[in-house]
């Protein structure tokens, strides 16, 4: 299911990014359609313009590491026009600002397309490039925390059963809702407490 949304972004030209999914297992199948290279993460964007040049068959290695960033990413714009390159990372969440312009020049170019993942929050700086992109996220990977509505609901429960024993006898009648509600309340917030643990 995810395959076919990443393979039909690609094929709009639109850059993906999707949720706990290693998409190196995208590669054969984008490789044989279009030219698809994996890098295993966004950083050092400098490292990785290298290996991406490299792969292409733009230069070797070494003449490579002379370059700037700049050269490298004019180099790239210019060996690719007319072509369709896929560039698969995965740990979108460890971009930097310097990654994120980088490859948020690559994307801007009609050649490049990006197929990313993340797992966790990423920071701040990524996120010129997280709105770039198209966003995937599998049904499986939603989570509701409903911990917080069950313990409200136990605790209610809990309230009610007390205050129901406590008026069955009739007495003190004032001093044991006051109780009932400070009893109901302990125990909210003791959930509360371990849920967060």
């Amino acid at each position: 299911m995810i395959m076919h949304k990443v393979f039909d972004c690609v094929n709009s030209n639109k850059s993906v990014l999707v949720y706990k999914e290693d998409v190196h297992k995208f590669l054969p199948d984008l490789a044989n359609r279009w030219t698809a290279i994996f890098i295993g993460e966004p950083v050092p964007p400098k490292q990785k313009l290298i290996v991406i040049s490299e792969k292409l068959g733009f230069a070797k290695k070494e003449k490579l590491r002379r370059k700037t960033i700049e050269e490298l990413k004019e180099l790239i714009k210019e060996k690719t026009k007319n072509k369709k390159i896929v560039i698969l990372f995965n740990h979108f969440e460890r971009m930097t600002q310097l990654g994120a312009d980088t490859w948020g020049f690559l994307i801007s170019l009609d050649s490049i397309i990006l197929v990313t993942s993340y797992s966790t929050n990423f920071k701040p700086a990524a996120y010129s490039l997280y709105r770039q992109m198209e966003h995937i996220r599998e049904e499986k990977h939603e989570e509701m925390d409903i911990k917080y509505s069950i313990f409200a609901i136990i605790t209610a429960l809990g309230l009610f059963s007390y205050i129901k024993l406590a008026t069955a006898s009739n007495a003190y009648i004032a001093s044991i809702l006051l109780a009932g509600i400070w009893f109901g309340l302990i125990i909210f917030r003791t959930f509360i407490f371990v849920g967060r643990g």
